[in-house]
């Protein structure tokens, strides 16, 4: 009986115990024994951005946690299982679905996002294309043709604003893209479509058309998932484009960036292509230079390289290094127009003679396939072969004729237009 006594009292305290902590606490004498009946919720935004709330809450045995307030450009969010009556430690996953717009939805989406870029030439001449915004800072991209040899640049917003461009936060020549930024944030931006373009998908291309014509919007569908252009893969759709419209978004119903409108095929109607999107997330964007920065980097490496003469006449500016400045031989002659041969080398010229050296060749072989050239066809001539590569993207040619007798190596820089 004793002992029956004593643990009938030990269980009497312990239950006076535990009511008292109840009390004091404020749970149910049921919470209490399951360990105070808290438990932790946590949040798993799966990509998505904190808009405000929690992400880990606890919450007593059977209660709800409170789901925080996210966002993911464009898309709806529903979370993968309840945060009701729970009863145990659990991770709730953001589901994130997409919503596809009306053809009129997309325009206004996508024109608010879409900005038009405006350089001056380190010549003075001017020229205007297209960009848009890939974060809420003011990163923006656009085509490197629509850049290069800039001394001055601006971009003109949606709302009709201007602003100078801070920095040249990163560009490829070789891809013809270019990242840059200004001081304009909190703005609305594109996203990039995770998912490959597919053939026969409509499609929307946005763009300033002609330089003036700011906000125009197209419409078609992706005629070809793969089209290369020089080192480049692009995709090849119907949806208008012209002058002007270089660095604008291909985007689909979702809104989301397929690609860059970059180039139209001169002698087709409605053979238009875009540098796939994937491209950008390649950039490095570590060179964050200023405008005076680029310039700089852009007249040192024009003093370095050919000036392409289209054939009239004309020369124009590069970034495709000479032959001795990739390879340290020394350039015997210049030839100007008139077959006069000048010893050393000699600026805008109309080719230039080297002694032949098959490690110096491929060398420079080798650097030229690095921006962007290929391997066109070579031609035999009765004092030697021309080799012929081709930048289908500058429309620049290096003609590297080697001698009959492998002594001299002569090369002419063209600009096919």
């Amino acid at each position: 009986m004793k002992k029956n006594a004593r643990k009938i009292l030990s269980l009497a305290l312990a239950l006076v115990m535990i009511l008292s902590m109840c009390m004091l606490s404020g749970c149910s004498v049921l919470d209490m024994i399951s360990g105070f009946g808290k438990h932790t919720v946590v949040f798993n935004l799966n990509g998505g951005t904190l808009v405000s709330g929690e992400l880990v809450q606890e919450v007593k045995n059977g209660g709800s946690a409170v789901p925080p307030v996210a966002e993911n450009g464009r898309m709806n969010l529903s979370w993968d299982k309840s945060f009701t009556d729970v009863k145990e430690d659990i991770t709730v996953n953001a589901v994130w679905e997409n919503t596809a717009m009306t053809s009129t939805e997309v325009a206004a989406y996508t024109q608010e996002r879409t900005v038009t870029v405006y350089s001056t030439h380190i010549n003075g001449s001017q020229a205007s294309g297209s960009g848009f915004f890939i974060d809420n800072q003011g990163t923006m991209v656009t085509n490197y043709h629509v850049i290069e040899g800039s001394a001055a640049l601006s971009v003109q917003v949606h709302d009709g604003g201007t602003y100078d461009v801070l920095q040249v936060v990163d560009f490829n020549p070789v891809h013809d893209l270019a990242i840059l930024k200004v001081d304009y944030v909190s703005n609305n931006y594109l996203t990039l479509c995770p998912t490959p373009a597919q053939t026969g998908e409509v499609v929307y291309a946005v763009g300033s058309a002609l330089g003036t014509l700011t906000g125009t919007f197209t419409t078609g569908t992706i005629s070809s998932t793969s089209r290369t252009i020089g080192l480049i893969d692009c995709l090849q759709m119907d949806a208008a484009i012209s002058h002007g419209n270089s660095g604008g978004p291909l985007v689909n119903e979702y809104g989301e960036v397929l690609g860059v409108n970059s180039f139209s095929y001169v002698d087709g109607e409605s053979l238009n292509l875009a540098i796939k999107a994937d491209y950008i997330n390649q950039m490095a964007m570590d060179k964050n230079w200023t405008v005076n920065e680029y310039e700089e980097w852009f007249t040192t490496e024009s003093n370095r390289s050919w000036s392409p003469q289209d054939g009239e006449g004309n020369y124009f500016f590069s970034t495709v290094n000479t032959y001795h400045a990739v390879t340290g031989a020394a350039c015997q002659f210049s030839v100007d127009e008139d077959g006069s041969m000048i010893p050393g080398y000699t600026d805008m010229c109309e080719y230039y003679i080297y002694n032949y050296d098959l490690a110096n060749y491929d060398a420079y072989v080798a650097y030229l396939k690095t921006q962007g050239f290929v391997f066109d066809s070579d031609e035999v001539f009765g004092g030697g072969i021309s080799y012929y590569y081709v930048n289908e993207l500058s429309g620049m040619m290096i003609d590297l004729f080697v001698t009959t007798n492998n002594e001299n190596l002569w090369i002419w820089a063209w600009d096919l237009g």
